[in-house]
């Protein structure tokens, strides 16, 4: 009799053993339960039926905080609902058996969800807390995959991941109105038949990103309005008509998003805190505008900063940035605007506008200036190639209210004139690098070099008339002619170095010439002219290559931050500005490739000092701007509770039961010698 109790005993205590390890299996890979989801229990009735219904599992003294109770499924309800147990921490509820239409097993325990042969039902959704839900290829659905997805977008919980992982899509018209990363890390293709936005964010859907698809559609991709703190990055957007709008929108970030076909890429009104940072505008026809802005009054402005908006071709109407009525606060910077009819236009009036460091060349016009300024920098640009004007202050233009200045640009081979003045009233700027093409404007000093050389080095410096070093222009490059040779040389913070060899050596000021842009001159025609001695020359050295290190560390680190923000998942808060560019699109922050018009040579370098190869062309340092997301919005993967209240009774009973046994067992072998120390 003992014996049978001892074998009884140690089988159940075994089989405890083999649950809890197949329940560890599932726990890795089935079903992510997050924090807030608690307290339930699952109970197998007479019709092989699962029920889930509150109750009493208290996982508070079995676990740590982080690691929460959650739901168990067995293998054949996973393979019921197609659950794919490959991709951690993942809901999938992508098919059902019996072809009815799938519906969501996760969320709220506030009603029983049953589950039977395969079919829920509910009187309530059932998710209460993040979860990442995926999204199967379409072949896998049965009906309209458009409501499918809706209804898990209804019933799914703030701050879940909605995860397309097929390779394409077709009528996908989703409208979201809580906060949802929507997401693809395969560059999913939506291709749509009808003129609607492929997304609506509506009210309540503050902080929802959307990252990582491949879309042509003949409405626009996101369509947002009155909400805050979203995010759009990393896709590949082709529509006939206007790609993003935002109205009444603010602190959300549009960034590494490839633009290729659109009348109006980003079109925002009545918004503020909006940051347009490293996306690609490539139209393929004219009479398109870029970016779009009227009505932005709020003190947040509008951030456009490291974008190449590049158009199809100069001769056709089309805008890179236009300033529809009442756009003020805006920041123009580290941009690369080219081939467009007018690059920047303003037909109405200048209203604290910044533009800085940014190149604007081969377009009609660069910069197109109507109405009134109040308020209005325009400062450390390279603007060349333009085919009319560089800078026209066109018929309409009225006059300068407040805060103008235009200084310390770099105009250079505008087929026109750099700058032009057709208004009534006239114009006054600073210092600018110009040839002194300029009608009606009135420049006040052009700017000159200061030469030194000593032996086959040569140390050049920007100066004003006075002989007074300049600083604050955009870099840039020149050509350095001597001996019947042309060197490229490169102007950081407004100085440049060279060591010819023996080229130069002893040749002086004499037969040497320095064209910058299509300024060429003598050496000596460009002003002052000094031998220095050698312990100089290796001063002005070491100060160069300084200035060297430290702009090539600069772009190391940040091309080091653009390749940490494309190793992230797409998941993240939009306040961190990591936004994967999941779709593959690639972009360049700031100035992008092709010729500057400013130098041909081994290298040259752009208005934010990268240098680039000899077609002139570079790519600018990243500029810091987000705007903020609650990181609460994120969904934290946890891991899933193996243990049932049945499950732990068989623990406690089996192992106890053992025990108990075995000291049985040796009190009846014993109780002689036991009977006889007691006595």
């Amino acid at each position: 009799m003992i014996l049978m109790l001892l074998i009884f005993f140690t089988s159940l205590g075994s089989a405890v053993a083999v649950e809890d390890n197949d329940l560890s299996d599932l726990s890795d890979s089935s079903v992510d339960v997050s924090s807030d989801l608690t307290d339930m229990e699952i109970s197998t009735s007479d019709d092989d039926s699962i029920i889930f219904d509150e109750a009493s599992i208290n996982s508070s003294d079995d676990a740590d905080d982080d690691v929460t109770d959650g739901v168990i499924i067995d293998d054949s309800t996973k393979e019921d609902f197609n659950i794919d147990d490959s991709d951690d921490s993942i809901a999938d509820v992508s098919d059902v058996s019996e072809k009815k239409e799938p519906k969501n097993i996760l969320g709220s325990t506030e009603d029983p969800i049953i589950i039977k042969n395969g079919v829920i039902s509910s009187s309530s959704s059932l998710l209460t807390s993040p979860q990442t839900i995926v999204i199967k290829d379409a072949k896998y659905y049965n009906g309209s995959i458009n409501t499918y997805v809706q209804k898990l977008i209804d019933d799914a919980a703030a701050g879940s991941t909605i995860k397309f992982t097929g390779s394409s899509y077709e009528n996908i018209y989703l409208k979201i109105s809580k906060p949802l990363n929507i997401i693809s890390k395969s560059g999913t293709a939506i291709k749509n038949l009808f003129n609607i936005p492929v997304f609506t964010i509506l009210e309540g859907g503050s902080g929802t990103n959307i990252s990582g698809f491949t879309v042509d559609t003949p409405g626009s991709f996101v369509d947002a309005s009155h909400v805050s703190k979203i995010g759009i990055s990393g896709n590949k957007i082709s529509t006939k008509r206007t790609a993003i709008v935002l109205e009444e929108v603010y602190d959300s970030v549009i960034k590494g998003n490839l633009f290729s076909s659109f009348n109006i890429a980003i079109d925002i009104s009545n918004s503020g805190g909006i940051s347009i940072s490293k996306n690609n505008f490539t139209p393929k026809g004219g009479n398109n505008i870029g970016i779009h802005l009227k009505d932005i009054s709020s003190k947040k402005g509008i951030s456009i900063t490291d974008n190449n908006i590049i158009g199809s071709d100069r001769c056709n109407d089309g805008t890179g940035i236009y300033f529809d009525s009442n756009a003020a606060n805006v920041l123009i910077k580290n941009n690369m605007i080219r081939q467009w009819y007018t690059g920047i236009d303003f037909p109405n009036s200048i209203n604290n506008v910044s533009i800085l460091n940014n190149t604007i060349s081969d377009n009609g016009d660069g910069v197109v200036i109507a109405g009134w300024i109040d308020g209005f920098a325009f400062n450390k640009n390279i603007v060349t190639g333009n085919g009319r004007m560089g800078v026209l202050f066109g018929y309409d233009f009225k006059s300068v209210k407040s805060n103008f200045t235009l200084e310390k640009n770099f105009f250079s081979y505008n087929g026109g004139l750099d700058l032009k003045n057709q208004g009534d009233e006239a114009v006054t700027i600073g210092e600018n690098f110009a040839k002194n093409r300029c009608v009606r404007v009135g420049m006040k000093y052009g700017l000159n070099i200061l030469s030194r050389q000593s032996g086959s080095k040569y140390y050049f410096s920007v100066v004003d008339r006075f002989g007074r070093a300049v600083s604050g222009l955009p870099n840039f490059s020149a050509t350095f002619n001597i001996g019947g040779r042309s060197y490229t040389v490169n102007f950081i913070d407004s100085v440049a170095f060279i060591d010819v060899g023996s080229n130069g050596a002893g040749s002086g000021g004499s037969g040497s010439s320095l064209d910058i842009g299509e300024d060429n001159r003598g050496i000596s025609d460009w002003g002052q002219f000094r031998e220095v001695d050698s312990e100089d020359m290796d001063y002005y050295e070491q100060f160069y290559k300084e200035l060297l290190n430290a702009l090539m560390e600069s772009e190391f680190n940040n091309s080091s931050n653009d390749d940490s923000m494309s190793d992230s998942n797409g998941e993240n808060d939009p306040s961190q500005n990591t936004y994967q560019n999941e779709s593959g699109s690639s972009y360049h922050s700031g100035a992008g490739s092709g010729d500057s018009g400013v130098s041909s040579g081994s290298y040259s370098v752009n208005s934010n000092g990268v240098m680039s190869g000899s077609s002139g062309s570079a790519s600018a340092s990243a500029s810091p701007s987000a705007a903020a997301s609650p990181s609460s919005n994120v969904p934290e993967s946890a891991s899933v509770k193996t243990l049932s209240v049945d499950e732990e009774t068989f623990r406690v009973v089996g192992v106890s039961g053992l025990v108990l046994l075995i000291i049985l067992v040796i009190g009846l072998y014993y109780r002689e010698d036991i009977k006889d120390m007691m006595e």
